[in-house]
């Protein structure tokens, strides 16, 4: 008897529990339809990503299939990641008006969400993760050390590194080089220059595939930092249905190992340069250490933040640009006709001690800008509310959104759409030519915006632009590209990428032109 009774009543706990987790996991499912926003159907557990849930595809394609069905008839569609619910934005121009506009509603980026301030230190102080009055403070200490002319002014050390990959293409041969791996070893050899003022030993070290040894030491810790941010972005998509998990067990983008490398790698430049001063050296080199030791001293800002500044420039030039010189030389691997076009402009023009004139070369703009739209270093933006504020649907339905409401823009869905790019999936580089309006066309469409729009737009655009320029134009003047058999001929996306990349290496061959 009392073990019937014992059966009984762990089937009616187990029974209870299971319809709390059902109830708590349905909850928020008829959020949007409450709110007279339609959108698709969400399922328990995955919500509206079924496929990019289970590792068939990113979830960035499922969110573009999205897209596609409402664009028409919806400017904005209610999703679910897993049992949370955020509003899609389907029309450009309410993206654009969210973006700049509107802009004091929508001031924070969700990402903010998604640092721990108990196990973080560096990147927290990244503008790209820091919110309100904060998030302005530490772009405002930022950006001035990303000024085009602090880029001018470090153009022959851009070229130098350029050439330093030149050689070492020509020291390997023609065997096939991963390009991505080449173009992170192109902007770690640059940025430990641009940052610290040391020698970045990038390229004298040879390539073992997957060995850290093969590695210089900010190359290596860079690579890290984006491994390590990946793992999270997995674990955050782990336990969307359960977010609470996140506090009891909260995870680090930055490896600790990667946070004391930079804080003694600060701390040795610094010492240097003190030394310097004191023996009568000459003054500052104008790199961003320079101009991190100039805000110390105004803004008392700590050797942490300081760090930390030293790390958000690192990543923004150390991947943002790679990954858009590997894929710029993968289209032109693929596409002859462009390549011999642009080796045709760049051998006549002389741009060896000229960063303005490197800039006026209309093709290799078109080339790069083209690069961005297929392969745009912020494919979805996602913010959040922080003001109420109304939207109009296009039936002039009204969407009142509060305060930690989150919103998506995918900036790969308006770059992909057919109605505002003729062929979208083609690279056709003369699409951003200036008789035919140019970037400027697209961006006032609301359609084009790889690096973001309005005041949190990447302040690192500049930066990664100049590295690609100077990169893609040293590589296609000396050599001629082309694809191996190993590497994909279309452009579908990895499936667990965050920083949108092609699906597998792009493993290009290297010729050297006569």
């Amino acid at each position: 008897m009392f073990l019937v009774t014992f059966i009984l009543l762990a089937c009616l706990v187990i029974s209870l529990v299971a319809a709390f987790v059902l109830i708590y996991l349905r909850w928020h499912f008829n959020y949007w339809r409450k709110r007279g926003v339609c959108g698709p159907q969400p399922q328990l557990l995955v919500g509206t990503f079924p496929k990019s849930s289970v590792g068939r595809c990113n979830p960035l394609e499922e969110l573009h299939e999205i897209y596609l069905r409402y664009r028409v008839s919806q400017r904005f569609v209610g999703i679910f990641t897993a049992r949370t619910p955020k509003l899609f934005i389907c029309d450009p121009q309410l993206a654009s008006q969210i973006l700049t506009q509107n802009f004091k509603s929508f001031h924070d980026n969700e990402s903010s969400q998604w640092t721990n301030a108990s196990v973080e230190q560096l990147r927290l102080c990244s503008p790209f993760v820091s919110t309100g009055e904060d998030w302005k403070a530490r772009r405002s200490e930022l950006v001035p050390a990303l000024t085009i002319n602090k880029i001018r002014s470090f153009y022959s050390a851009m070229r130098d590194s350029a050439q330093k990959a030149s050689e070492f293409l020509t020291a390997v041969g023609e065997q096939p080089q991963d390009a991505k791996e080449l173009a992170n070893r192109f902007t770690a050899q640059f940025m430990s220059n641009f940052i610290w003022g040391i020698e970045g030993n990038a390229f004298n070290v040879p390539y073992k595939a997957q060995s850290a040894t093969s590695l210089s030491p900010v190359h290596r810790m860079a690579r890290d930092i984006i491994l390590q941010s990946l793992q999270c972005v997995r674990y955050y998509g782990r336990t969307t249905a359960w977010p609470w998990l996140r506090k009891i067990r909260p995870v680090r983008f930055f490896p600790v190992a990667a946070d004391r490398f930079f804080q003694q790698l600060l701390t040795d430049a610094l010492n240097a340069r003190a030394q310097q001063k004191t023996a009568g050296g000459g003054g500052g080199r104008g790199d961003v250490i320079d101009h991190l030791q100039q805000l110390m001293d105004k803004k008392s800002l700590n050797a942490v933040q300081i760090a930390g500044h030293t790390t958000t420039v690192l990543i923004d030039g150390y991947e943002t640009g790679a990954m858009l010189i590997a894929h710029c030389l993968l289209l032109l691997a693929r596409n002859p006709r462009a390549q011999r076009k642009l080796r045709e402009e760049l051998l006549a023009a002389d741009v060896t001690d000229s960063f303005d004139a490197l800039n006026e070369l209309p093709y290799l703009e078109q080339c790069l800008q083209e690069t961005l739209r297929l392969f745009p270093p912020l494919p979805t933006l996602f913010k959040l509310c922080t003001e109420p504020i109304s939207l109009k649907n296009f039936d002039e339905s009204t969407l009142t959104l509060q305060p930690g409401d989150a919103v998506y823009i995918s900036t790969y869905s308006f770059h992909r759409d057919a109605e505002f790019f003729e062929n979208p999936n083609d690279f056709w580089p003369e699409r951003f030519a200036e008789e035919l309006g140019g970037v400027r066309k697209y961006r006032e469409m609301g359609v084009f915006m790889p690096f973001g729009d309005g005041p949190r737009m990447c302040p690192g655009m500049k930066l990664g632009l100049s590295e690609a320029k100077v990169a893609v134009s040293e590589l296609i003047r000396n050599f001629h590209v082309s694809a191996s058999e190993n590497t994909r001929t279309d452009n579908k996306i990895g499936k667990d990428s965050f920083l949108l990349t092609l699906d597998g290496n792009i493993e290009l061959v290297f010729q050297r032109s006569e």
